[in-house]
């Protein structure tokens, strides 16, 4: 009766799960960002709705601290928060190691630009913006990091229409970011599943490239 019992409690559990999972990809998912960056002040804040509020996800960075909580039903209960104030330990020094040749299979900093401009169009069409807006300056200790990170956003921002309404400058002499952004939209998980398989098998074909295979 014991093991009965026990498998009848997992068997719920698991089909509790399995629906949740499938309302979850089936109705429209609520993303919602809201950031300001300023010298004085830095705050951002982003909500992830699943099923209409039933389950939300909350993420809060603000005053040098990011917390993370998460709603069911709306009871809301914090995971997790740290204070970004707090002094970062250096780590031990290890011995140096030999470098180890690296795999001729494995995909370069081109290829993977490559293959996000490939998938990053078919990542943002399942989302229909409501609102989104931004306009920041956005800056690394290294500029060449900076430069770069400029280059590639700028490669895919008119891929899509949508990020032609985030409008990004490079900082080259202070690391940080300052501005302000601004996104609310829906968006539909059941659509990103071909958006997988077509990544995977792009991905997959990329590997089979580089190892010299068809």
């Amino acid at each position: 009766m014991t093991l009965i019992l026990i498998i009848k409690i997992i068997l719920t559990i698991f089909a509790s799960l399995l629906g949740l999972s499938l309302l979850i990809l089936i109705f429209p998912t609520r993303l919602k960002v809201n950031g300001t960056f300023e010298d004085d002040q830095k705050q951002l804040r982003a909500v992830v709705s699943f099923i209409y509020g039933f389950l939300c996800f909350f993420l809060r960075w603000e005053s040098n601290t990011i917390s993370f909580s998460v709603a069911l039903l709306m009871l809301r209960v914090p995971v997790w928060k740290k204070s970004l104030a707090e002094p970062v330990k250096k780590p031990k020094k290890k011995e140096k190691k030999t470098k180890e040749k690296r795999d001729s299979s494995e995909l370069s900093a081109i290829d993977w630009i490559s293959f996000a401009g490939k998938v990053a169009p078919k990542i943002m069409k399942p989302i229909h913006f409501k609102t989104i807006d931004g306009d920041m300056s956005v800056g690394f200790k290294n500029p060449a990091a900076t430069g770069f990170f400029l280059s590639t956003y700028y490669m895919f921002r008119y891929t899509t229409k949508y990020l032609k309404r985030i409008n990004i400058r490079a900082n080259f002499t202070k690391p940080g970011i300052w501005g302000k952004i601004e996104i609310d939209g829906l968006i539909h998980l059941y659509k990103y599943i071909p958006i997988l398989i077509f990544a995977h098998k792009n991905y997959k074909r990329r590997i089979r490239e580089k190892k010299g295979g068809l």
